[in-house]
């Protein structure tokens, strides 16, 4: 009889298959610190995107984030944001981008680059669009936000009531103008958090995720005419608002993670030690603030160490590094018109420094770019 069972019980499966719930999967694995000065980044590959649907949300789960820091989600091809509210947005937990077909055609084919200031990457994550569920909580009276910032929308608490931590409040908007922003107040018209005072919005409207008790304890909160937020911003027309919750469980196989460069503590002298890729599609570069330039004389000496990346000759690829002013249109360091590309075929490259290079590394600092190796270590040393 148990025989009978276990076979009927195949047959079953094999006719109708159990369904596969979608999870969380982990693309990328920290840390990787994101510094001062908007000079640190790291680059999702492109392979990651390649099975992502529109509606699918990319997370960024971070750490050690300062008060003021800000992410940028970038394009590797000219370093715009990806889309216009993914420019610059406030670190206060988690970050979250919703995937559309428009970003979707840029990453698949080229990756994107996560930057900003003064936060930690610890882990980016996948979640399918299937295991996105939305609920409309509030469907108007839809206004336009008019471009001076006089207008807003209050909103009744009661339509909040269903909302918990780790949702999503997703504003729904239409005839978005150039240089559209939204700002959420609580009950007493002060902005909600820092990441919503002011933000970028585009055609695809704004998710604002509760990450923490503290949100949610706001928008419970109301005043005698039963208004816990206002919906300001310039520049759009508010339509609805809906809950966004994930139901996705993670996924323990990191088997195809990308994992980020081990991070070194630098020692005297070092203005870089770490494992930094400059890959043949011209899109690498490391930016140094000014700061480390401070006391350097004509005496000192920049020294670059890096290993080349395999398959250059195959790939019918000559490895160059060139060094720029970390301003404007990042002009070569020489003070030349056109850059300078130096070929390099393995061993230390040596910068030297005369006065017009000082004192472009003394006032805003050096980006060095190329392709075909992976930076490993800069020092600053005296050459006496």
């Amino acid at each position: 009889m148990n025989i009978i069972k276990l076979v009927s019980r195949a047959i079953i499966i094999s006719v109708f298959p159990v369904a596969v719930m979608a999870a969380e999967k982990t693309i990328l694995i920290g840390p990787k610190t994101i510094g001062a000065g908007w000079k640190d980044h790291i680059v999702l590959e492109a392979r990651h995107f390649l099975q992502a649907g529109p509606g699918d949300v990319m997370t960024v789960y971070t750490a050690e984030a300062k008060r003021t820091a800000q992410i940028a989600m970038q394009d590797p091809k000219d370093w715009q944001a990806v889309a216009p509210e993914y420019g610059a947005m406030s670190v206060q937990g988690p970050v979250r981008m919703t995937l559309t077909d428009e970003i979707l055609q840029k990453i698949r084919e080229r990756g994107l680059i996560l930057g900003g200031h003064d936060y930690k990457i610890m882990q980016v994550t996948l979640i399918p669009a299937a295991e996105m569920t939305e609920t409309f909580i509030y469907k108007g009276p839809a206004m336009t936000l008019k471009d001076d910032w006089s207008t807003s929308v209050p909103v009744q608490k009661k339509v909040f009531k269903d909302v918990r931590v780790g949702d999503g409040l997703r504003f729904h908007v239409s005839k978005v103008k150039p240089g559209a922003a939204l700002k959420l107040m609580d009950m007493t018209w002060n902005v909600m958090d820092p990441s919503v005072d002011g933000c970028q919005i585009g055609p695809d409207g704004y998710t604002y995720y509760i990450n923490e008790q503290s949100q949610l304890i706001k928008l419970q909160l109301a005043g005698p005419d039963g208004i816990s937020m206002r919906v300001g911003g310039k520049s759009f027309k508010f339509e609805k608002i809906s809950i966004v919750r994930c139901t996705a469980q993670p996924d323990e196989d990191y088997s195809q993670a990308q994992r980020a460069p081990k991070e070194y503590k630098l020692l005297p002298g070092e203005l870089f030690h770490g494992e930094k890729t400059f890959p043949n599609d011209w899109s690498g570069n490391l930016r140094l603030t000014a700061e480390p330039f401070q006391e350097c004389t004509e005496n000192d000496v920049l020294i670059v160490s890096y290993q080349l990346l395999p398959g250059l000759k195959e790939a019918g690829v000559t490895p160059k590094i060139s060094f720029r002013e970390n301003k404007g249109k990042w002009k070569d360091i020489s003070g030349s018109a056109e850059p300078n590309w130096m070929d390099i075929n393995g061993t230390d490259v040596v910068l030297t420094f005369d006065e017009q290079a000082l004192d472009k590394v003394k006032t805003s600092g050096l980006v060095v770019t190329g392709l075909g190796f992976v930076l490993t270590r800069i020092e600053l040393v005296s050459a006496q």
